[in-house]
């Protein structure tokens, strides 16, 4: 996540989609399946556009704020007479206290003022930046849960198509074991109980192939859904075994753990968000605030072109003008604000840590799958060896394979949940 809470990288896939391509119609990486989320995901867009109009409520304040512009006619109509007029003024703000004002009228009568307000204040532009920067968090965060929820659903769809493969395979192993187990009974190799204990191992790996479907159909509804694509128009595929591999380590390598920190999370940003926008209210609200303004004007008129300088001042207030208990209880709301912030301060650097543990979890994970699979690589080869001295069937040594099969599905999974592990992980890098 970037340091400048002003860059907005998520402004480009904005600008991507907005000017919108033929995206690949085949996905087959982690890449492509956030890209295709990204584009697609409703929400995302949603908060990007907010961003674009806190952008626009934030460049309004520096240009046309409080800048006025009217235009006024009259008509007067007495029995042999008639007489029109209009007037035009302009006012133009330089700072919050000060302004330019001119006016003319339909005899070129000419003024021009300037307007002091000396007690006036407000929290409108500080405000407003406070809210686009929280809107650019916000983005930012949606950006990575569509991002993380997308490769979630990818993974998780993949290991559930490899699982189905190798439970087809099974059922089909599973039939010969039971169909070699007859064979034997009827040659006196075997007993009754070997061709039921064969039998029901076929059956369950029926009933495991029918879970497994219905497994792969639910995690294929999840990955449409997240992507929000039409299955007719798009082909899915697992990513490579390499490909994760490289977007492991990719990931890995850009992790610095000390680095790691939550002063860019959105809750936390959400949270210090309010209690600023409170102390800056709580600032600008007064126990007695009155208005006080005053004004110089110099005025041209056509029929006597002789310049006239006026200055007036006038001081209002009104018993709503009082604010001693409104600012009591805003310093009440600032006292929980403050609360609330160093509570989700102590909730996020726990999520931080919890996010470390459970990737150190996968790592370790991962490094045993990897032995697995290597163990159960060499039991294959024995068994093939087996099988050419004539002392392994052939089933057993299809057994055997689906037993390495396995391993690769449980180093795949494992590799699923240290890349998802890091990709968290990378959300609190700064």
């Amino acid at each position: 996540m970037a340091k400048n809470i002003y860059t907005l990288p998520f402004i480009v896939v904005f600008v991507f989609f907005i000017n919108f391509f033929a995206f690949s119609e085949t996905i087959d990486s982690i890449g492509k399946a956030e890209e295709t989320a990204l584009l697609n995901n409703l929400d995302y867009k949603t908060a990007v556009l907010e961003v674009l109009q806190a952008k626009n409520d934030l460049e309004s304040f520096f240009k046309v704020s409080d800048s006025s512009l009217s235009l006024a006619g009259n008509y007067a109509y007495e029995t042999n007479n008639s007489d029109w007029g209009w007037d035009a003024a302009l006012t133009l703000p330089v700072i919050e206290k000060l302004s330019i004002g001119a006016e003319i009228n339909q005899d070129l009568d000419t003024t021009v003022s300037i307007n002091l307000s000396p007690l006036a204040h407000s929290s409108d532009v500080e405000t407003t930046k406070l809210e686009y920067q929280k809107k650019i968090a916000y983005a930012k965060q949606v950006a990575e849960e569509t991002a993380v929820s997308a490769v979630e659903a990818y993974l998780d769809w993949a290991e559930a198509k490899a699982a189905l493969e190798v439970k087809t395979t099974t059922v089909a192993v599973k039939k010969t074991l039971y169909e070699d187990e007859k064979v034997r009974l009827d040659i006196g190799e075997s007993d009754l109980d070997d061709v039921r204990d064969a039998f029901t191992e076929w059956s369950d790996s029926r009933t495991a192939l029918n879970t497994a479907i219905t497994t792969l159909q639910s995690s294929e509804t999840e990955l449409y859904q997240v992507l929000n694509i039409d299955p007719e128009k798009i082909t899915i595929k697992p990513p490579s075994e390499n490909s994760l591999k490289t977007e492991i380590k990719t990931l890995s390598d850009s992790i610095d753990i000390d680095s790691l920190s939550i002063s860019n999370n959105y809750n936390v940003l959400d949270a210090d968000t309010t209690v600023k926008k409170l102390e800056l209210e709580l600032k600008n609200t007064w126990i007695f605030d009155p208005d006080l303004s005053v004004k110089s004007a110099l005025t041209i008129s056509q029929e006597t072109s002789t310049p006239e300088i006026t200055a007036t001042a006038a001081l209002s207030f009104g018993l709503d003008d009082w604010q001693a208990s409104d600012r009591q209880e805003l310093k009440s709301e600032l006292d929980i604000s403050r609360q609330q912030y160093t509570q989700t301060i102590r909730t996020e650097q726990l999520n931080l840590q919890q996010a470390k543990t459970t990737s150190e979890t996968a790592i370790i994970n991962y490094s045993v799958a990897e032995v697995e699979l290597e163990q159960a690589k060499e039991l294959l080869d024995e068994a093939e060896y087996l099988n050419k001295i004539g002392e392994y069937s052939q089933a057993e040594v299809d057994e055997t394979e689906l037993d390495y099969q396995k391993s690769k599905n449980s180093l795949f999974s494992a590799a699923a949940d240290h890349y998802t592990a890091l990709r968290k992980l990378k959300s609190y890098s700064e």
